[in-house]
């Protein structure tokens, strides 16, 4: 794994939770996204994913045939992007979302979960953020790339 996004610049202030979409854009190092994740990934150093991008990761990697690499990376990206935990709280959350704003039963769990931890920035890849792109949800600013 590459580690020159951790010391480019100076961070930002602020925590930042990314989708996981982003993580696979830079650990995979898909074309046209790969350096986006990078400079996204390092404008901050309170850098976080839902438990849920653990899963999401894994399921791409079998998908693509890197399922042994993954396994060697999850230790590291769990050091360098700290996971966390889906709860009931989150998952009052999440049903707001799903109900009211009909994104689908995975992003709003992941979403909810930057909301739940007052997470300053969500980013993200997904088009069902279109919406959001930089507004607020409770105090969390979305950021669809």
């Amino acid at each position: 794994m590459q580690k020159s996004w951790i010391r480019s610049g100076k961070p930002r202030k602020g925590k930042a939770l990314y989708d996981s979409n982003i993580l696979i854009a830079y650990l995979f190092r898909e074309e046209r996204r790969c350096d986006i994740a990078k400079e996204v990934l390092a404008k901050h150093s309170n850098r976080y994913m839902s438990i849920i991008s653990i899963h999401e990761i894994g399921y791409y990697s079998r998908k693509m045939g890197t399922e042994i690499k993954f396994m060697e990376i999850k230790p590291k990206l769990s050091q360098l992007i700290e996971p966390l935990q889906i709860d009931q709280e989150t998952c009052m959350h999440a049903i707001n979302l799903r109900s009211l704003n009909k994104l689908p039963e995975i992003d709003s769990l992941i979403a909810a979960t930057a909301i739940r931890y007052n997470i300053d920035y969500f980013y993200t890849f997904d088009q069902d953020f279109t919406q959001f792109n930089n507004r607020r949800l409770r105090n969390t600013m979305i950021i669809k790339l």
